[in-house]
């Protein structure tokens, strides 16, 4: 008969052999398996691993992933929420171990990051856990570098930096993990055109039909790469980006729940919270019914205070939303707006206009529109202003037009316009037409906030009045709020010509009685003020000459 210690050694072997087993067909168990308990680390029963909602979502998502049934994936999720040890390192090391012929290459914003990367996936697929799960894999002779192994069963995977080149590798599956550094970096245009170029000329040129890619990052800009890509509320995804997000699934994970739908996915509930009980929760959330992701190690007492702190990162880093719903630069409670009979009559106008002529901004629409500045220097944005898209001839009829609809004082218009072949052609017309208008040349900062600064003055004090009614007003007013982050910033370009050409320039003088005070010139009390002031003068003099 077998002793009962031969019984429980047999019982502990069949447990490892079952976890390994399980292992090969779920990305959890293999997690479980590969994240050892720092305490009892032969001990397979328990495990470092956290299976938590958010956790097995990722997972359900790489295993969807492996199978082809999803092909195009975009994912944001909380910085410390596991994204990068689920998707670019242990997601790829399962996959190889299924498919130990894959081609792999995972992306991130640097080389220094990627090796990071590739040490720590060399590190896992060495350890005597993964060889036990998966036999087969064996790094090939001469594997020695951190970014680029194979095995030899000719699988090979990269790790490599965006922006940087990935010649005579394909992908079976491509994974791309911030492939930006910060937030500063997607401020920048030409940075972002150049991260989507570098997607399709480097990393989406690598596959064909079959093959996955996965991108995940930090959502801190709405032109961004999920944004082009994927994102439902990009203003161009029926324009530039048309049909693209029909092939993709895209996932925001939120560190504090408000979705129904992802709370259920993810078995939470949501709660309201008052203000007596959770003072700081109600402060920066209200009372609409909310969850946190991961309430074990960040609940909403710590994203409150994030938020409350600094409202930008959060939204970023873990709302995934690029704005602020309230606005940053430009506030919300700041936007005046006004109806049609509030309109004042007398008003002194300028006009100025942004127009897209270059290449880099050959997606964007021309905005030009005069505003009113009544006797209490406030602005008054006039409600037919243009706003679309147009050839040269058609910017030029519509200048025109404007010209002689409002008789604008000045025009500020980019002086680089002038002087190219657009200020000729329209200075051509105008003396076709016998419309004179002064032109007045500006040269706008590079920094869009820089430029936007004298307006944004003026609207804080609230100096600057919509129209309500127009119809332009609903895009120009989410672009004011999205504005430095949002995907297009036509309006505001616009708007900031008029803040900083009237600068130079005051409002409408303002008529008022005389006062009763006011002196008269040779009236009675005029001429006794005149003889005292002549004495003080000579007894100063006097003083002054020591008599």
């Amino acid at each position: 008969m077998m002793d009962e210690a031969k019984k429980k050694e047999l019982l502990k072997l069949y447990k490892v052999k079952l976890a390994y087993v399980e292992a090969r067909d779920s990305l959890e168990k293999f997690m479980h398996v590969m994240w050892p308990d720092e305490e009892a680390p032969d001990d397979f029963s328990i495990s470092g691993y956290q299976p938590v909602a958010h956790a097995r979502l990722l997972c359900e998502l790489i295993e969807a992933v492996e199978r082809g049934d999803k092909k195009r994936v975009a994912v944001s999720i909380p910085p410390q929420h596991g994204k990068t040890k689920h998707l670019s390192i242990f997601g790829p090391a399962w996959i190889w171990g299924r498919n130990p012929r894959a081609k792999i290459i995972v992306a991130t914003y640097n080389e220094i990051r990627a090796a990071e990367l590739g040490e720590e996936f060399r590190r896992e697929i060495q350890t005597e856990r993964y060889r036990s799960v998966f036999p087969a894999v064996e790094l090939s002779t001469g594997s020695q570098s951190k970014t680029a192994m194979g095995n030899t069963m000719g699988g090979k995977i990269s790790f490599v930096g965006t922006g940087g080149t990935v010649t005579g590798r394909t992908a079976d599956y491509f994974i791309i993990d911030d492939p930006m550094k910060d937030d500063e970096e997607l401020q920048n245009d030409n940075f972002r055109e150049k991260m989507w170029k570098w997607f399709y000329s480097v990393a989406f040129s690598r596959g064909s039909k079959r093959t996955r890619i996965i991108v995940l990052h930090t959502r801190w800009h709405a032109d961004d790469l999920i944004g082009r890509l994927c994102d439902p509320s990009h203003p161009d995804r029926h324009k530039r980006f048309n049909g693209i997000a029909d092939d993709w699934l895209y996932l925001n994970i939120s560190g504090v729940v408000e979705d129904p739908k992802l709370a259920a996915a993810l078995g939470l509930e949501l709660k309201r919270h008052n203000e007596i009980d959770h003072p700081k929760v109600f402060r920066a959330f209200g009372d609409k019914p909310i969850a946190a992701l991961w309430e074990a190690d960040k609940d909403l007492e710590f994203f409150a205070q994030w938020k409350l702190g600094e409202p930008r990162t959060f939204s970023a880093l873990v709302m995934g939303q690029p704005t602020i719903e309230d606005g940053e630069f430009f506030q919300a409670d700041w936007l005046e707006e006004y109806d049609r009979e509030d309109l004042p009559k007398d008003l002194r106008k300028y006009g100025a206009s942004d127009h897209a002529v270059s290449e880099k901004q050959e997606r964007d629409p021309n905005v030009l529109g005069c505003v009113g500045i009544d006797s209490d220097d406030n602005i008054w944005v006039l409600p037919d202003l243009v706003w679309e898209r147009m050839q040269t001839d058609r910017v030029v009829e519509e200048l025109l037009v404007q010209f002689r609809l409002h008789r604008p004082l000045l025009w500020w218009m980019e002086n680089e316009l002038i002087s190219k072949s657009f200020g000729p052609f329209l200075k051509k017309r105008m003396i076709e037409t016998r419309t004179y208008v002064t032109i007045d040349p500006v040269t706008p900062a590079k920094d869009k906030r820089v430029r936007a600064r004298a307006i944004q003055g003026r609207m804080s004090m609230k100096k600057v009045k919509f129209p309500r009614f127009a119809p332009w007003w609903p895009q120009a007013r989410s672009e004011l709020l999205q504005f430095p982050y949002g995907a297009h910033d036509d309006f505001v370009d616009w708007l900031a010509h008029i803040g900083q050409g009237l600068l130079k320039e005051i409002g409408a003088p303002k008529v008022s009685e005389m006062s009763d005070n006011v002196i008269r010139v040779g009236s009675v009390e005029w001429t006794l003020r005149a003889a005292r002031r002549r004495a003080q003068q000579e007894q100063r003099k006097r003083a002054n000459e020591g008599w």
